[in-house]
């Protein structure tokens, strides 16, 4: 009699409410309208990062040349004019910056004029999109609480939130990652039909033209379909990768003018460039040089703790067909396969979880197969079936809490694991990596006595890094300040003020412009600053007489 109410309490749950079906795409556009809201770094959203000028500008050059010079655009002369400079990454991503902010852009004549606010909307579309595709497809496999468990798991992370607002190409990459991977699992389910199999490796060829993570798929694929298939699945398999690579070749017009040569030079770059600081640990190392463990502590340490249980949770529950069921091994495998990866002695990795911020909705899908495991615990049967998905559900909103006490600044989000940003900061982890805490408002608090004077910016890692904080900012250009990056040489310009994000692996190099001068202004999370305007700093010529100085 127990087993027989018990299991019709499952069947309760497993048909599921209509708000559980449609749960994924509730979450998707709740967390898109949030981002969409929250995009204007002069106001209520994230400042300018090192990258995001750089890679608007390529996507506008790029839709303004296909426009101005349509079929013209694909010969070999303008092809080496207009993806000669763009060479460190596929295409695919600038165009989706450049489509989006083609369609807003006040200034399409002005080559150099971006609006990253227009930019920036591709990438919050493409995170929608990630929920809605983990969520549906994990409701189709695991029932409709795991689909909207795994769509809030992957909508709730401070990281993948952060990175939805910014025009950079880590949001397309995830998502197109995550895409190639639950193509292949649809494809599978389906019974691995050609077309099927054509269709997810033209997913995976977009993930190619994404960024280089999409190749990091051959391996856990490869293995995968031997696994499960042996020699059967030599042709499925091969099917898969021709397609792929067809669709990347095809999408990149750059590779067709001598595609062996430029194809050796593009892989050439995973490794083949300057190297960047890392703060990890209380000590600043070379990306190359990162402790093997570090991709593996960050992804704990930035995952809220609630998701991170109840992934745990899912991955146990699953722990006997993870091998056998042919969808959960190429979800897990390629898990455990990136993180790997970016654990090789050599392989460069920097910036929290940034080049594998896959990881989060592929983590997504075991917080929903947990979620679903632990709402039909037969101790619970007592509970009403409609209560347990809610209270489960409210469970997860409260992992979202990050997103709020951090916000704009995400990327700067820890775990309760280690006692948030003030813990981490304490047990050595970076702060500040990107730049995001130098935003409008924070700006605005030094004028108007920094009007029509220079202003020094660091760490200046980009070429166009503190001109895009200029051009973006209104109270600057408005109050005639120019900023000015940061270059440590003995023909720094003389300036009264600075503004410092604080990214620890290159703040030494700060020192000149830090110690001896005076905050006049701070963005503060947790205790910890973010961001701040100084005072006066010292010239490099000065620095004897500065070093006798406290600190700031």
């Amino acid at each position: 009699m127990a087993i027989e109410r018990h299991g019709n309490v499952l069947g309760k749950l497993g048909s599921g409410a209509a708000w559980l079906r449609i749960g994924p795409w509730l979450i998707a556009a709740a967390a898109t309208t949030a981002v969409v809201l929250t995009l204007s770094p002069d106001g209520a959203g994230p400042g300018i990062t090192c990258d995001e000028y750089y890679d608007a500008r390529a996507g506008k050059a790029l839709v303004a040349a296909l426009l101005r010079e349509r079929l013209a655009f694909f010969n070999s002369t303008n092809i080496d004019r207009n993806f000669g400079p763009l060479t460190l990454h596929p295409p695919l991503g600038r165009w989706l910056l450049g489509a989006t902010h083609w369609l807003f852009d006040p200034s399409r004549a002005e080559p150099f004029a971006v609006w990253i606010a227009a930019a920036r909307l591709a990438p919050a579309l493409a995170f929608g999109a990630l929920v809605v595709i983990v969520g549906c497809t994990s409701g189709r496999a695991d029932g409709p609480l795991a689909g909207t468990a795994a769509a809030a798991a992957t909508a709730l992370v401070p990281n993948m939130f952060g990175h939805a607002h910014l025009a950079t190409l880590d949001t397309f990459a995830a998502v197109s990652y995550v895409a190639a991977v639950l193509a292949l699992v649809s494809a599978e389910e389906r019974g691995a039909k050609t077309w099927h199999v054509l269709l997810a490796g033209a997913v995976w060829g977009l993930a190619l033209l994404t960024k280089i993570q999409g190749f990091l798929l051959v391996v856990p694929v490869v293995a995968w379909f031997i696994w499960h298939r042996g020699w059967r699945g030599l042709a499925p398999m091969t099917i898969w990768a021709t397609t792929g690579l067809v669709v990347f070749f095809a999408g990149w017009p750059w590779l067709w003018v001598d595609p062996l040569e430029r194809m050796t030079r593009f892989l050439a770059t995973a490794t083949d460039r300057q190297a960047l600081h890392v703060f990890y640990l209380g000590r600043v190392w070379d990306d190359v040089a990162v402790p093997w463990h570090y991709p593996w502590v960050m992804f704990v340490v930035t995952m809220p703790v609630g998701l991170l249980l109840l992934g745990a949770v899912g991955v146990w529950s699953r722990r006997t067909e993870i091998w056998r069921d042919r969808r959960l091994s190429l979800l897990f495998v390629n898990l455990v396969w990136v993180l790997a990866v970016f654990s090789w002695p050599g392989t460069p990795v920097y910036d929290g979880i940034r080049l594998f911020l896959m990881v989060v909705p592929l983590w997504a899908v075991w917080v929903g197969l947990g979620t679903k495991w632990l709402a039909e615990l037969p101790w619970l049967a007592r509970f009403s079936p409609r209560l347990r998905p809610i209270a489960l559900l409210a469970f997860l909103a409260l992992q979202g809490v990050g997103i709020v006490i951090y916000h704009p600044v995400q990327l700067s989000h820890y775990s309760l694991l280690v006692g948030g940003l003030f813990g981490a900061e304490r047990l050595g982890f970076e702060v500040s990596y990107w730049g995001e805490a130098v935003r409008g408002p924070f700006l605005a608090r030094a004028v108007p006595p920094v009007s029509n004077q220079c202003v020094l910016y660091g760490p200046h890692l980009a070429q166009f890094q503190a001109l895009a904080v200029q051009a973006t900012s209104r109270v600057l250009l408005e109050n005639r300040v120019e900023l000015i990056g940061w270059e440590p040489s003995d023909h720094a310009p003389d300036c009264r003020y600075a503004v410092i994000y604080h990214r620890r692996a290159d703040l030494a190099a700060l020192d000149p412009l830090i110690r001896g001068g005076r905050v006049i202004a701070e963005d503060r999370r947790q205790g910890v600053w973010l961001a701040r305007w100084y005072a006066s700093p010292p010239l490099p010529d000065e620095r004897s007489r500065a070093s006798n100085a406290p600190d700031a």
